[in-house]
This record gives C-alpha cells, sequence and structure tokens, in this order.
C-alpha cells in the first residue's frame, strides 16, 4: 500500500506545483501587458481639424480662432496669433501618446496637481465636438506630466489618470507676448549721400549777398557860366 501511494502523492505535489508557477508567472506578466497597451494616442483627431481651443492657465484665459488659414487670438486681447506658438501646441495635441494610465479615486485629484490644475485646454473641432485636456503635475522623476483626457461631468466619477510627454509644460506656459504675431520690421529707407564740399581752388570766389550800390548818376545841370573878371583902376 504504502507503494501503491507514493506515486499519487508525487503526483498531487507536481500539479499543485505546477498550479502555483503558473498563477505567479500570470501575475509577473499582467504590469507588462499594462504597460505596452497603454502606450496610445491622447486624442483621435488631426491637427488640421482644430477650429479654435480656450487655453486656461493660472495668470490668463486665452481663447484663439482659426480664421481662413491665419490664427486670430480673441481674448484677452484681438489681434493675430503667433504661428508657431499655436503649432507647437495644436500638434502636441493631435500627435502625442500617453506612456501609461491610472485608475484614481475622484478625491485624489490634487495628489496629481490637477486641482487647480497648471492648465485646461478645450478644443473645439470642425465637426464642432469638443475636447478637454487638464494637466497636473509631473511625476516623481520628472519624465512625464499627469493628465485628465475629457474628464467625467460628474465630480465623484473614478477618474483615469494618464502621462502625458513633459513637453506640454512649455507649450501652455509661455508668457502672453509671445502668444501674439510679431509686428512685421520696417524696412530701413535709404541713406542720402552728403554732397562732398568743393575744394577750396575749385570754389568760385563769394557772392556778396548785400546789392551793389548803383553808380552815382551823371548831372544833368548844365556847368555855370564863370564870372567878368573886375574892372581895372584908373
Amino acid at each position: 500500500m504504502k507503494f501503491q501511494r507514493s506515486p499519487l502523492i508525487l503526483l498531487l505535489v507536481a500539479a499543485l506545483l505546477g498550479i502555483g508557477v503558473y498563477v505567479v508567472e500570470g501575475r509577473k506578466s499582467t504590469p507588462q501587458a499594462t504597460q505596452t497597451a497603454g502606450n496610445q494616442p491622447i486624442f483621435n483627431f488631426q491637427e488640421a481639424d482644430i477650429r479654435a481651443f480656450t487655453l486656461k492657465t493660472l495668470v490668463n484665459t486665452l481663447v484663439f480662432e482659426k480664421q481662413g488659414n491665419q490664427w486670430q487670438m480673441l481674448a484677452p486681447e484681438k489681434t493675430p496669433a503667433s504661428e508657431a506658438a499655436i503649432a507647437f501646441l495644436t500638434n502636441l495635441l493631435a500627435t502625442s501618446q500617453s506612456e501609461r494610465s491610472l485608475p484614481t479615486a475622484a478625491d485624489r485629484r490634487a495628489e496629481f496637481g490637477l486641482e487647480p490644475p497648471l492648465a485646461t485646454v478645450e478644443v473645439k473641432l470642425a465637426d464642432q465636438k469638443v475636447h478637454t485636456l487638464v494637466l497636473g503635475k509631473s511625476n516623481f522623476n520628472r519624465t512625464a506630466l499627469y493628465a485628465i483626457v475629457d474628464p467625467p461631468t460628474d465630480p465623484k466619477a473614478e477618474l483615469t489618470v494618464l502621462l502625458v510627454p513633459t513637453t506640454f509644460e512649455s507649450a501652455v506656459t509661455r508668457p502672453l507676448a509671445e502668444w501674439k504675431a510679431s509686428a512685421p520690421k520696417a524696412s530701413p529707407s535709404p541713406s542720402v549721400s552728403p554732397s562732398p564740399s568743393p575744394s577750396p581752388s575749385a570754389s568760385p570766389s563769394p557772392v556778396s549777398s548785400t546789392p551793389a550800390s548803383p553808380a552815382p548818376a551823371a548831372s544833368t545841370s548844365p556847368a555855370p557860366t564863370p564870372a567878368p573878371p573886375p574892372p581895372s583902376p584908373q
């Protein structure tokens, strides 16, 4: 009987060991699968689809709209916008990817710098859809920023916090003057070379500005007749 029970016990032990190894390996592989699946675009639209956006920071609220082929700032001033500054931000919105997502409770916004946020970008597309990106602080090693895409309207709903590129920080925190189009530089007026002064040898005789006195007019009265000589004494 002892001989018959030994193979059965060994078989059960081997089965238990196999199940344990399977469970451990499955748990190890789960984070890797999550990391790979997290590399997804932040938004699913093209840069050319953006027609307007509002940028809210701790300092300003800026409103921009594309009119024809040119971007215009509507607030806080009405002025042509800097095409370079606009393109930098809109390209990030359309092409950036998130490396990881973190399911988070709604009351933990402040832990990620999302209350108050670093900046909020509301984007309006050509099809009238509106998308929102809320940017928070950087992670512990400053390789990414915490962010929320299209936050839920229910303030108590669970959040999905994303890790987005740190380049968003420089794209949204630039000074107000850098959002405006630079004034065209005025072309310099052609310089007029001064006329060379004539050399002393070639200079003409100076002409007096005082008018010359007229020559005395010749007298037209007749010459006086000489008096007769006195009579001689007798």
